[in-house]
């Protein structure tokens, strides 16, 4: 049981990480690839202010993700909205650029030292069935569900999220029908950082914050192509099958074939049904 805890735990951790790289690709088909990064510089950025804070992460978290959602506008605003009308690629080239300029400013400012993000207090809880959970991965887990709820409720519901739905699938038809989708296209960036900030956080709190949280979004990313670039509630059984493939050869194989899982499942998947699970099959002509 404690095992399918654990399972549970890394597959919020990576729904939450894979939502980030749908949302963007839903609204503007660009792949995100500075993404890790920005998980590792939001990461760095959280542990930072909690030192200068104080030793509660509540504050600090509030103000990393409001920054983290700002983020994502000036991304866009900036970065993304001037390539407008280019080659996809070239916006893709764009982003690991951005990557890369991002993670050398978290390598020379932190010098790769590993950091602790606390949430509030660190406390055990033992569950029926003999699970025992901390404190943090029962955040992960709630913040998960909340912040999944809130995000399909917010497509299926409001009037801008209809509108971001309608930009996914026909941008031209919903310019035409007055839809700004400039400023759809930015919000699905917000929240897409406001997604990493908010992993970032969640992470560091559970694992610490180091230089390999970069290769943790990139299973996410894998995550995301095995539930379909264009399929929000596909991340979550992805996410699951991910995280129990790789922690079931973490546990009874060889922890070190445990990191390659996530992309061996991203291969098959690419080569039998390369839309993903979930994902709509003509998508696959625009990635």
């Amino acid at each position: 049981m404690s095992f399918l805890a654990a399972v549970v735990v890394m597959s919020a951790l990576y729904a939450l990480m894979a939502s980030g790289f749908v949302v963007i690709y839903r609204a503007s088909r660009v792949l995100n690839f500075a993404y890790g990064d920005v998980i590792l510089l939001f990461g760095y950025l959280a542990s930072t202010l909690v030192e200068l804070i104080g030793s509660k992460a509540i504050s600090p978290s509030l103000i990393i993700l409001f920054a983290g959602f700002f983020f994502g506008l000036v991304i866009y605003v900036l970065l993304i909205k001037p390539m407008a009308g280019q080659p996809a690629y070239s916006t893709i080239i764009l982003t690991v650029a951005l990557g890369i300029l991002m993670q050398a400013f978290s390598i020379l400012t932190w010098r790769g030292q590993v950091k602790s993000i606390p949430l509030a207090w660190r406390a055990y809880v033992t569950l029926p069935g003999g699970i025992r959970l901390s404190s943090t991965e029962i955040i992960i887990i709630i913040t998960a569900i909340i912040y999944f709820i809130g995000l399909f409720s917010f497509y299926q519901f409001s009037k801008i999220g209809r509108q971001m739905r309608g930009t996914a699938e026909n941008p031209l038809l919903a310019s035409q029908r007055s839809v700004n989708i400039y400023f759809v296209t930015g919000l699905a960036w917000a929240i897409s950082i406001f997604s990493a900030s908010l992993t970032a956080i969640l992470f560091g709190a559970n694992f610490g914050v180091s230089i390999f949280m970069g290769h943790t979004a990139l299973k996410a990313f894998a995550v995301a192509l095995v539930g379909g670039l264009d399929s929000l509630g596909g991340a979550i059984p992805a996410a699951f099958l991910v995280a129990l493939a790789e922690l079931t050869a973490n546990t009874y194989i060889n922890p070190r074939l445990a990191n390659t899982i996530p992309f061996i499942i991203m291969i098959i998947i690419l080569l039998t049904r390369p839309w993903g699970f979930f994902g709509t099959e003509e998508e696959i002509e625009r990635v």
